[in-house]
């Protein structure tokens, strides 16, 4: 090859097109929300737009919509998104033990404190019936 020559141009625009399809595609995949409960149209999958037509029975026309059987692939979540939903998942089971534990905690501190109570009635009326009766 020749150092004078220029690069061959159309196969190095080429490449970068075919580069820039392929990242504009992911990103446009990569944005669209991936929900089972969102119905497959033609145009939600990138197709173009067809008039809206009757189905009639026996016709090829009313057959382009996705069949029943198929289901809608999701794509596998970022390992940082996966890593998140553990953590927030793993922080409510802690919060929710962490109230449970609490609740019981004060009841059980409720209850030593009503048997507390009861014991000092207890040791006060003991203590003023001795104080109250007579010295011998």
């Amino acid at each position: 090859m020749d150092p004078k020559q220029p690069a061959r141009l159309p196969k190095l625009v080429s490449a970068i097109a075919a580069g820039l399809a392929g990242l504009s595609c992911a990103a446009a995949i990569a944005q669209t929300p991936a929900s089972p409960a969102t119905p497959a149209t033609p145009a939600a999958q990138g197709m173009p737009a067809t008039p809206a037509t009757p189905a009639v029975p026996g016709t090829a026309a009313g057959s382009q919509g996705a069949s029943p059987g198929v289901t809608q692939i999701q794509p596998p979540k970022d390992p940082l998104v996966e890593r998140r939903e553990a953590r927030q998942k793993a922080s409510a089971e802690y919060k929710a033990k962490k109230k449970a534990a609490k609740g019981e905690y004060k009841q059980d501190v409720g209850a030593a404190k009503q048997e507390r109570k009861v014991e000092n009635t207890a040791a006060d009326a003991v203590a003023k019936d001795q104080m109250a009766a007579p010295k011998q």
